[in-house]
């Protein structure tokens, strides 16, 4: 299966229009960065160009990968890496809501970095979307 992005190659934009969409459809499509101002295309491929990047991810917070640049996030492994960060950044949050006792609006998670023997993820949870820098720290 094809990723859903890259830096360099923007998703396509959506053909259909809203009047051509049947009125019963109550769903929303999951949020895209298809229409991105090209300072988010330009920033992804400035973190994607440091030497110790290995990838760049963006996704949303209840669905796909949006954007993704290096081999690291492509296909299946990709999505490994999106549920797994959303699953560590939820649960985060739930800690941090325990700490505060049950009270979100005290403290809020803004920044994250895990480290292990091989790889660095950085990431930057927002209320809709995860920024996701993959590095190696050797480098």
């Amino acid at each position: 299966m094809p990723s859903q992005g890259t830096a360099t190659e923007p998703l396509p934009a959506s053909t259909s229009t809203p009047s051509a969409q049947p009125s019963s459809a109550t769903q929303t499509p999951p949020p895209t960065l298809a229409s991105a101002p090209p300072e988010v295309e330009q920033t992804i491929a400035r973190l994607a160009s440091h030497k110790s990047v290995r990838g760049v991810m963006i996704c949303s917070r209840d669905g796909p990968i949006i954007r993704q640049a290096g081999v690291v996030f492509e296909g299946e492994q990709g999505r490994k890496y999106a549920t797994v960060i959303k699953r560590i950044v939820d649960t985060c949050k739930v800690g941090l809501e325990e700490i505060n006792g049950g009270s979100e609006s005290t403290d809020e998670l803004k920044f994250m970095r895990v480290r292990t023997k091989k790889h660095e993820l950085m990431i930057t949870p927002d209320e809709r979307y995860l920024l996701v820098v993959l590095q190696d720290p050797t480098q």
